[in-house]
């Protein structure tokens, strides 16, 4: 069943395309990383999708309805970010509580259990804590309510490296007692590429690619060998980061367009591997001509 269907999706910010006719279709039941640098537009899509921003051109369906202050989608949604704010007035202990006056699913027991795991004191007020603090809170939050559409942006923002480790695993336990679509957002792949079915590479507002996580890895391969035994085959192949070194070159191409047998490219003396999610995203976002080495040269 199809969760999230947007069809040439744009979305405008004065005159900044943050959105560029973005199309894709996630099913339910899924975990999904929305996966980008900085400014790429994972938090644009994100609140359209939570029926915050209204798109500026295309359209977009949660539930096969329209999400913008759309009442019966925000039912059954809940969006989890570093802007997420409650009362003052309000104890951790009294949001949690109240909880279940919103969210028909709300697990309050599950609630305490990951807040006292956390070291959070139950009768602090939510505007104390410190920023790991915040975020932790807010991500038991999300993952309490077990709405049917979970999203939540750069969810482990100022956790400690122990915690974040910990709450991955809170995620996928969660997913797997009760299924649901949570997006997660991030331009953190590799620490939580283990969670993830799917991946959606956006890149200047644009979808670069959606696949599952293995499918994204066999996008693109390294290949190291001689200069002069390489330079031949890679004339056809878009090359996306190329080093020489004392007679030797390392590049990382298309794999789609290398039509060499694993066991030819060996006899030649080249050697081949494959790359982990995080560096075919970082790579597939690349700009042309961008070094960092070259700033020192």
């Amino acid at each position: 069943m199809t969760m999230i269907q947007c069809e040439q999706l744009a979305k405008n910010i004065r005159n900044h395309k943050a959105l560029q006719n973005i199309t894709c279709a996630i099913e339910s039941e899924k975990i999904v990383g929305i996966i980008g640098r900085n400014g790429a537009g994972k938090s644009t899509l994100l609140n359209i999708l939570a029926g915050y921003l209204q798109p500026t051109g295309g359209s977009c369906h949660i539930f096969g309805e329209n999400p913008f202050n759309n009442i019966q989608t925000a039912a059954n949604t809940i969006m989890i970010d570093d802007r997420l704010n409650f009362s003052n007035y309000l104890t951790l202990e009294e949001i949690l509580t109240m909880g279940n006056d919103f969210y028909p699913n709300w697990q309050a027991e599950l609630a305490f259990r990951l807040l006292d795991y956390a070291g959070l004191a139950r009768k602090a007020n939510h505007q104390e804590l410190s920023k790991g603090q915040l975020a932790t809170f807010n991500l038991i939050y999300g993952l309490a309510s077990r709405c049917a559409l979970t999203m939540l942006d750069e969810p482990m923002n100022g956790m400690d490296e122990a915690i974040r480790s910990d709450f991955y695993r809170v995620i996928l336990k969660e997913y797997i007692a009760f299924p649901r679509t949570i997006l997660i957002a991030s331009h953190h792949l590799q620490e939580m590429e283990s969670i993830l079915e799917e991946i959606i590479l956006i890149d200047e507002g644009a979808v670069v690619a959606h696949a599952s996580v293995d499918e994204l890895k066999e996008q693109l391969i390294s290949l190291t060998g001689p200069s002069d035994v390489l330079a031949p085959l890679l004339t056809d192949l878009a090359i996306y980061v190329k080093k020489d070194l004392a007679g030797m070159t390392s590049v990382v191409v298309d794999a789609s367009k290398l039509f060499i047998p694993k066991e030819n490219l060996q006899e030649r003396g080249i050697t081949t591997a494959h790359l982990s999610a995080s560096e075919v995203c970082m790579y597939l976002t690349r700009k042309e001509g961008c070094d960092i080495d070259a700033i020192f040269d």
